[in-house]
């Protein structure tokens, strides 16, 4: 049986492989970030965030598919961003061409 996008991104994200994490990433990629409003494209998430998660910097735990199907992929985790705080992430991951081609992501933080 083939892995689902859900199993190849955690995959990816658990050996902290930023080449595999680009492969699933469609060429038109697009993240909105949820602090800022900002739109970041592939090559800014390799800069960015892809080396924070490669690092270790940034950890995640607790890590579920909410829903998946060949357009959509939800998940939902515990994640530790480098300055310590800790948010509830629900990230949404539209698809295609089986890559990802637009994120966006909510977050509630759970440190007072």
């Amino acid at each position: 049986k083939e892995m689902s996008f859900f199993e190849k991104w955690e995959a990816a994200m658990g050996n902290k492989d930023l080449d595999a994490l680009m492969e699933l990433m469609h060429p038109e990629w697009t993240m909105v970030m949820h602090s800022s409003g900002k739109v970041i494209n592939r090559d800014d998430y390799k800069q960015m965030i892809g080396q924070v998660v490669v690092s270790g910097k940034l950890t995640r735990n607790d890590v579920r598919c909410i829903y998946e199907n060949d357009d959509i992929m939800v998940e939902h985790a515990m994640v530790t961003f480098p300055n310590g705080s800790t948010d509830a992430v629900l990230v949404v991951m539209t698809l295609k061409d089986g890559k990802v081609f637009r994120t966006e992501t909510g977050s509630t933080p759970l440190n007072k």
